[in-house]
């Protein structure tokens, strides 16, 4: 399978994923796969659709918007921005945050997935007062 086509699922199963598909996962991903984030690691397809499980329970809509691609033989940088509502987070109104996957494929699947964004655009700086403080740590530290 060809990186572009590789890629072309990739997107197309992350903008069509909810909890009602998780078993897409398994088209995409390696059963020992290893997916990092600024907030966990998780080890095996099994965990990793449990936590997708978790995920999609509160998220309300969740999109990603491709902006570059980089390859190179059996791995793959994107550079994307993420749209998604969830209930408890900024009162359910839409957010958004700018990262980056890098991919690396074995057997036509990835085997590894690390994704790069920082945690307080996406998360910490929508949390009532804690945000307050991250948004004048950012003023501070500009001054």
């Amino acid at each position: 399978m060809s990186n572009t086509q590789h890629i072309d699922d990739f997107l197309t199963m992350y903008n069509k994923l909810d909890r009602a598909s998780l078993s897409l996962l398994a088209n995409i991903y390696h059963q020992d796969v290893v997916f990092i984030d600024p907030l966990h690691r998780i080890d095996g397809l099994s965990a990793l659709t449990k936590y997708f499980s978790n995920l999609y329970e509160n998220l309300d809509a969740g999109r990603f918007e491709m902006k570059k691609v980089l390859q190179q033989d059996n791995a793959v940088s994107l550079y994307w921005t993420m749209y998604f509502s969830h209930s408890k987070i900024k009162a359910g109104k839409e957010v958004s945050f700018d990262g980056n996957s890098y991919l690396e494929y074995q057997d036509d699947k990835v085997i590894f997935h690390r994704d790069y964004f920082n945690a307080a655009d996406m998360l910490y700086q929508h949390i009532p007062v804690l945000g307050g403080l991250i948004n004048l740590v950012k003023k501070r530290a500009t001054a």
